[in-house]
């Protein structure tokens, strides 16, 4: 009988403790998702030469290796490049809304040219700022002198972005504008893919980047520009002993950019978006 109630004491502790440790259990999940977590929300191209898509996933697929090496929890969607949204091709009322916070935040940038970019975003920029901003030489060039300034997206693009960040449980999105990709042999579009010979190639990678903190639309721009020619054809021989192909050498440019990238969005880009 004694036994008994001890067992039946025994089995009342236990149900008063599980609550308790299922608290615990719940605060040590947390500290371990605590910082940043940063969506990919699209890698696409808005300026006004479009490259093919399997570039974007290639890069998006670096881009978030190298975010994972600098110890930042990332999150994507599956497809980080949002094809769907950025051609308007029967994508979910989601992916439209990731390609207009992308294109908020490229008009109101440092680094956005209106005679260069795609026409999706000449429309955005039209309706949502005004064709005449755009014509005032003296604002814009005092605009980008200040690139190092974050600044905020539109009241409605900042409420969309912080919807779909709290969905998939994220502190932060980041956008990548690779705006102008391009291998040249000797002034046209470089064709072949087996080619190993670099000597006379010109290669060119230009990207915009956006972090964008999901709960103010504050953004931090970042921008990175590649122009390649004989120091290519140098680092070809280096790395391979017999120059590169077309897509070694994109992948070549893309490992490094995705790495400055990570570097920046960790030392500088995560703590700017929290500063203000």
């Amino acid at each position: 009988m004694g036994r008994k109630i001890w067992k039946i004491g025994l089995l009342f502790f236990s149900c008063l403790l599980m609550p308790l440790l299922n608290i615990q259990a719940a605060g040590l999940f947390q500290h371990h998702a605590a910082g940043p977590v940063i969506l990919i929300g699209e890698v696409q191209s808005y300026g006004d030469y479009e490259s093919k898509s399997n570039i974007f996933n290639t890069f998006a697929d670096q881009l978030n290796q190298q975010l994972q090496t600098k110890k930042i929890t990332v999150i994507n969607r599956g497809d980080m490049t949002n094809e769907a949204g950025r051609h308007d091709a029967n994508g979910t009322p989601e992916d439209e809304e990731l390609s207009q916070i992308h294109m908020d935040a490229i008009v109101h940038g440092h680094q956005f040219d209106y005679g260069y970019a795609a026409a999706k975003l000449k429309r955005y920029a039209d309706t949502h700022v005004g064709r005449a901003h755009f014509y005032d030489d003296e604002k814009i060039k005092e605009w980008q002198k200040r690139d190092k300034e974050t600044y905020r997206l539109s009241p409605e693009m900042q409420s969309a972005a912080q919807t779909i960040a709290a969905k998939y449980g994220a502190t932060d999105i980041l956008f990548v504008n690779a705006k102008d990709i391009d291998v040249r042999l000797k002034g046209t579009v470089f064709a072949s893919k087996t080619e190993r010979e670099t000597r006379g190639k010109k290669m060119k990678a230009h990207l915009d980047y956006y972090l964008i903190h999901a709960n103010t639309g504050i953004v931090y721009e970042g921008h990175l520009e590649n122009s390649k020619s004989a120091q290519m054809m140098n680092f070809g021989i280096v790395q391979s002993g017999k120059g590169m192909n077309v897509d070694e050498m994109l992948n070549a440019v893309m490992k490094v950019q995705t790495k400055e990238i990570a570097e920046d969005i960790a030392e500088k880009g995560l703590k700017a978006v929290t500063a203000r």
